[in-house]
């Protein structure tokens, strides 16, 4: 049990409000490196520990906000208990300025960008705490099963999507894929997934486009290039049973001149 009490007089660590009038934006906070009493150091010497602009515009605007001690503790761990305590039921509420709850964060996308901007040309090669490093067969198994059911968010997959299309491979990586996937073949469960996962999907027009513009001419894999007879051979056993895929549609009739 925390031991906490209304005896703001003394100097001892303490937790407070902070409440923006014009939105009734709130935050939850404590204090424990105080050298006088909290009701002489809060508002008037000590204005908050966000690291957002929040606390400074209460330091630079004390008539836009309302304030108020909260408690008293008879220790620093006490108190930053206490604060944890009260944080982790508000820091994911949108009214309450409060991003964490340690050691929980919310992170927003504004943070997410800070992180990334920061991050940014660094923990590459070398650099990387993981570098020249790889995961167990345990690890693996664990972030599959963790992994499982998982939804990605919007966000996520086009932040996916936009690294892949900007992402570049030098020589020395396309050669190294290139001896991994060499007569690599998938189970038959692999495809069956990929399949399903087809079913329904409908291509717009412009992804067509692109699809036979990057397979047009001497981009097309097969281009200048005949199937062998044992090829011809497994492809009609494979298509025995299947209907064509134009069955039923009409030709479409050239008119001459």
């Amino acid at each position: 049990m925390i031991n906490k009490n209304k005896e703001f007089n003394k100097v001892k660590p303490y937790t407070y409000f902070i409440i923006r009038k014009i939105d009734g934006k709130k935050y939850h906070g404590v204090r424990y490196a105080n050298k006088v009493s909290p009701s002489e150091d809060f508002g008037k010497k000590y204005f908050g520990s966000s690291k957002t602009n929040f606390c400074k515009d209460f330091k630079n605007n004390p008539k836009k906000f309302k304030f108020r001690l909260a408690w008293v503790f008879e220790d620093k761990v006490s108190a930053i208990n206490y604060e944890t305590k009260v944080n982790r039921k508000i820091f994911k509420k949108d009214d309450w300025e409060n991003q964490s709850a340690h050691p929980a964060i919310n992170f927003t996308e504004e943070i997410k960008l800070k992180i990334s901007k920061k991050l940014k040309g660094k923990k590459i090669g070398p650099e990387n705490h993981f570098y020249g490093k790889k995961h167990s067969d345990l690890t693996k198994k664990l972030i599959s099963e963790k992994n499982k059911g998982r939804q990605l968010t919007d966000n996520h997959r086009q932040r996916i999507i936009l690294s892949n299309k900007t992402r570049i491979y030098d020589e020395e990586t396309r050669k190294k894929l290139s001896k991994i996937n060499k007569g690599r073949k998938f189970p038959k469960e692999f495809g069956e997934k990929i399949s399903k996962s087809r079913i329904g999907m409908k291509l717009s027009q412009e992804h067509k486009d692109k699809i036979s513009l990057k397979v047009a001419g001497k981009l097309n894999p097969m281009y200048g290039k005949t199937h062998s007879e044992e090829a011809r051979r497994k492809i009609a056993l494979s298509r025995i049973g299947k209907a064509p895929w134009n069955k039923g549609l009409k030709k479409k009739r050239v008119k001459n001149g």
